[in-house]
């Protein structure tokens, strides 16, 4: 818990600084006098001055802001200063400071991949080491130990990219072309359907939900779960299965596959125990998923080590190529950040997936314990974030901003008044909707899973 959230406030400390950072920095470079830079909301902890602008640490480390010296604040201000103020600056400059804070983000999100990258990035190979029996994946004709080559005819390296392709094509009644190579070396092309996925499916579980994983596993048994159908028979962890009701076992689809179309009904397993060859009869119990019933006997594999091994990969960067792979990681989270958003508006993908501070500090935590670049990678997620929500047109955003002062420079005239606060307030209501359904969700995801 607190590891959480230290990591949180780390996380949005950086990536608030570096946001209203950019705002300060142009604005400066504009010639906009900069009153107060503030790091989270309400009663200051922590004040000083710094030149004109009072630099702050708030109470509450959800945000921050920079403010400008502005007419429309109502405050006097001295003629001195008055061609400082940023109503007063021409369109450019004024959409050039507003759209700075998103833009520091993503140079902080490329900066960081591109010194990660230096120092090697290690990746899993886009092969499916297990595909679940009865699975979208195994119906869809996918086999374990496919290489994933392409997808909709985009080549890809790597199962992360994999992940990402299949989420931004996911959603509505679609089937996506996958060019497969399988173990031993021949290339075939099949169709991946997706018509039957829920809304609320469309998520980071994608792959595993329909039925894939880079996980390889053994048939050697990891654990027991107490009481089970196994635990009953007398079958212990660290038992190697050999074969069951006389058919030799080739992965552990086999055995899934096995126990699912075999609920209340005996199973003759071979297990090799200690240089030993036992047999235990087995009965499954008879479990419910999805409306279908099926055999569960609550034991669970060990990982191929060996196997885990050589699917992880180093990708070796010289300054330049690192560049380039910081470039496209950026682009590649920005894309999927704005698919993933569209979906939800249009109603492809559940609004379950709008998460808030509890989420985001709770995988801050958990990437911080795997490590500084684990850590690093989700601050560059979190960052690309952050950017594209600030480039919204909402108003009270960035991009709300920055569509006004783009009308100004196209027409030469500002909005009225009136109609800019009339947008502040529709901006307001959304913007505190949307972190209300964000605390929402992670209050449901913490208390029900």
């Amino acid at each position: 818990m607190l590891t959480s959230l230290l990591a949180f406030i780390v996380a949005i400390g950086v990536l608030v600084s570096i946001h209203e950072y950019g705002h300060y920095k142009v604005a400066k470079g504009c010639g906009v006098k900069v009153l107060v830079f503030s790091i989270g909301f309400g009663k200051p902890l922590w004040q000083w001055q710094r030149g004109e602008t009072l630099w702050q640490i708030g109470a509450i480390p959800l945000g921050g802001y920079v403010s400008m010296l502005d007419e429309r604040a109502g405050e006097p201000i001295e003629a001195a200063d008055l061609p400082r103020a940023f109503n007063r600056r021409p369109p450019l400059a004024k959409m050039a400071i507003v759209i700075a804070g998103p833009l520091a983000n993503f140079l902080l999100a490329i900066l960081l991949y591109w010194g990660l990258s230096l120092s090697g990035v290690e990746a899993l190979r886009p092969v499916i080491s297990f595909v679940s029996s009865g699975s979208v994946a195994e119906k869809s004709g996918i086999r374990q130990g496919d290489e994933v080559i392409s997808v909709g005819g985009v080549p890809i390296s790597g199962w992360d990219e994999l992940q990402l392709s299949l989420l931004e094509k996911s959603g509505g009644a679609v089937t996506v072309p996958l060019q497969l190579r399988s173990n031993t070396g021949s290339d075939r092309s099949i169709s991946l359907d997706l018509t039957h996925l829920k809304r609320d499916e469309i998520d980071q579980q994608l792959l595993s939900r329909l039925g894939m994983s880079p996980v390889p596993l053994s048939l050697r048994i990891a654990q027991i779960t107490p009481g089970s159908a196994a635990a009953r028979a007398g079958v212990r962890a660290g038992d190697q299965l050999m074969m069951i009701n006389g058919e030799r076992l080739h992965g552990w689809q086999d055995v899934q596959s096995h126990i699912a179309s075999s609920a209340s009904q005996p199973l003759l397993l071979s297990l090799q125990r200690q240089g030993q060859v036992i047999e235990h009869t087995v009965i499954p119990d008879a479990v419910v998923e999805n409306g279908l019933k099926i055999g569960k006997l609550g034991f669970a594999p060990e990982v191929d080590m060996h196997a885990w091994q050589q699917q992880r990969f180093m990708q070796d960067f010289g300054p330049l190529e690192g560049l380039q792979y910081a470039l496209e990681k950026t682009w590649q989270g920005s894309r999927l950040t704005l698919v993933m958003f569209w979906k939800m508006l249009t109603g492809v993908v559940s609004i379950k997936q709008v998460s808030g501070p509890i989420t985001i500090a709770t995988f801050a935590g958990e990437s911080a314990r795997l490590g500084l670049s684990t850590f690093l990678e989700y601050l560059c997620v979190i960052s690309i974030s952050l950017g594209v929500l600030n480039l919204l047109p909402l108003p009270v955003l960035d991009g709300g901003h920055l569509m006004y002062h783009t009308v100004e420079f196209l027409t030469g005239r500002r909005l009225p008044p009136g109609a800019e606060a009339f947008g502040q307030q529709i901006g307001i209501i959304l913007l505190l909707g949307l972190m209300s359904l964000a605390l929402y969700n992670d209050i449901h995801r913490l208390f029900l899973g």
